[in-house]
């Protein structure tokens, strides 16, 4: 393992051309000072970023509004609250600074201020709705029957390994009259996951979105677009499907939304998802301090980009928090009554 020392000390590279024909490149660790800092931050968003304009962000007046607020006497903290004002009107729920000790911040506003967080309950659904005998692994997903109903319910917080219980659910309740997807609070991850569960719904390939991913420093520099498409996957299944949505829903669980509208047979309930759909890459400052944002622009099979905008429901239905109190989930009742 390299040390830490190490990997921050200046850099000496032996670089040999041929026979007989080497040179040594040295190549300076980057600069840490205030000013160097918000050069780098500021010019790393300006290369690889790729929202900028779906979120209306003219990124060198920002430079021009906060470079003057740097200097050589800039404390940690006073940095941290710069590069913290200058991302937060992105609104981006993949864009997020964390400079520790000093804190860390969220641009996505639903995020940084958990707006509407309290109007979902996994506790609430799992009390009031499943069957005892549901499947669960703490703060990663659960599944079962709905209670006294003949549907099959799924909850899983990101796009993991864990996903693959998509395909449990199936397995263990073949015969309900429609499955219940309950992408709300969903964090994203990797949406492939979901693949082989929705292939089980389609009869031939089914192009859902498009994405293209920066690779260069120029405001154009994209690769071609790439064309996503589901594949039928196992025996066909005819039952209908609903995926549940709300303001967190975000990243690859908006993926997942882009592809179930491209289904037959499906329907999404509840809120409209965030608004966050390309792939995340993450970068570390010379002092230390880590922040992230997205390199990809991401089209629905429609021709439409959602970015900033997120994707309404089909029907909409928001949680109350009183009738919560009451152990009523409006958005999950509004699925199983259309499916029991």
């Amino acid at each position: 393992m390299v040390s830490k020392e190490l990997f921050k000390a200046s850099i000496h590279v032996l670089i040999c051309i041929g026979i007989g024909s080497c040179s040594l490149l040295y190549v300076a660790e980057p600069a840490n000072h205030p000013e160097a800092l918000f050069e780098n931050f500021w010019q790393s968003f300006n290369d690889d970023y790729a929202a900028f304009e779906e979120r209306n962000i003219d990124w060198n007046n920002v430079y021009n509004q906060y470079r003057p607020r740097v200097n050589a006497e800039t404390s940690e903290i006073e940095l941290y609250n710069v590069l913290s004002e200058m991302i937060k009107p992105i609104n981006d729920g993949h864009v997020a600074l964390m400079a520790m000790p000093h804190g860390s911040i969220d641009a996505n506003n639903y995020f940084r201020e958990k707006t509407d967080d309290a109007l979902f309950s996994l506790e609430l659904v799992r009390s009031n709705y499943l069957h005892p005998d549901y499947k669960m692994l703490p703060d990663k997903y659960v599944y079962g029957k709905i209670d006294s109903h003949n549907i099959a319910y799924i909850f899983f917080d990101v796009f993991r390994a864990d996903a693959v219980m998509l395909d449990a659910m199936l397995k263990d309740y073949p015969d309900v009259n429609g499955y219940i997807v309950d992408l709300r609070h969903n964090g994203g991850g990797d949406v492939s996951y979901s693949f082989s569960f929705l292939g089980r719904f389609i009869t031939g390939d089914t192009y859902f979105l498009r994405s293209k991913t920066k690779n260069g420093k120029g405001p154009n520099d994209y690769t071609s677009w790439y064309n996503w498409h589901l594949t039928p996957s196992g025996s066909l299944i005819k039952k209908p499907l609903i995926l549940l949505t709300d303001r967190y829903t975000v990243s690859a669980a908006e993926r997942m939304v882009m592809a179930a509208r491209a289904l037959p047979n499906t329907l999404v309930v509840g809120d409209t998802t965030n608004g966050t759909f390309g792939t995340k890459i993450s970068r570390e400052l010379a002092n230390g301090w880590f922040y992230s944002y997205s390199i990809q622009k991401v089209e629905m099979f429609d021709g439409k980009n959602y970015e900033g905008i997120g994707l309404p429901p089909d029907v909409w239905v928001k949680n109350d928090l009183q009738e919560m109190d009451l152990g009523i989930d409006r958005t999950l009742q509004y699925a199983i009554n259309l499916l029991k």
